[in-house]
């Protein structure tokens, strides 16, 4: 497997043409389950040091808590390595619900490389934000885009989905019901302030 930089560009170009044959591809490479978990700690670590690139060039965040983190990168790249690797549970486990035909470790594998792509494009917005500044809310629209429309495609080629709009909803929807269940949980494990 050739992973020079022309290389992986190109694949990330071509990730965004079409989205569903290099979904395709990148579960025919047949990834072990603990190949998959690899590449997601390894694209956690790209994105952790892209984050501090971006603070030396953008500057620290106005949200205090978020900066924390920021400035703890390993527990910064801790929790991107479980967000992902909870997203890839759910794109497999939901879709299995579903009738969905993936494994786990296609599931991993397509998660990994959504990220990398993600990582390569938040690499260009930096460098376009550093000349052009004002691009800065377009830019964030058009991340937002990229996320939900590879996560889409990718969990619509896992499962064996055909309506990418049935799909689309049924990210959303999960997403929903993961953070309501989140809040009910934080509700029961932080301690409540004193009135």
């Amino acid at each position: 497997m050739n992973l020079s930089p022309p290389t992986v560009l190109r694949a990330a170009r071509d990730t965004m043409l079409n989205p569903a044959g290099a979904a395709r591809y990148v579960m025919g490479l047949g990834l072990s389950a603990g190949q998959g978990v690899m590449a997601l700690a390894l694209t956690a670590v790209c994105a952790t040091l892209l984050t501090a690139l971006m603070q030396v060039f953008i500057g620290p965040v106005q949200d205090v808590a978020m900066q924390g983190l920021f400035d703890r990168p390993f527990i910064l790249a801790l929790s991107q390595f479980g967000l992902m690797l909870v997203g890839a549970a759910l794109m497999w486990r939901v879709g299995q619900m579903f009738g969905g035909k993936g494994s786990f470790a296609q599931s991993l594998s397509l998660v990994a490389w959504l990220e990398m792509v993600l990582i390569l494009l938040q690499t260009a917005e930096v460098v376009v934000l550093l000349v052009l500044p004002i691009m800065a809310l377009p830019i964030g629209l058009l991340s937002v885009f990229a996320f939900f429309y590879l996560l889409t495609h990718f969990t619509a080629a896992l499962n064996g989905f055909v309506s990418l709009t049935k799909t689309f909803f049924a990210i959303l929807g999960t997403a929903f019901a993961v953070l309501i269940l989140a809040s009910i949980a934080l509700m029961f494990i932080l301690p409540v302030p004193n009135v």
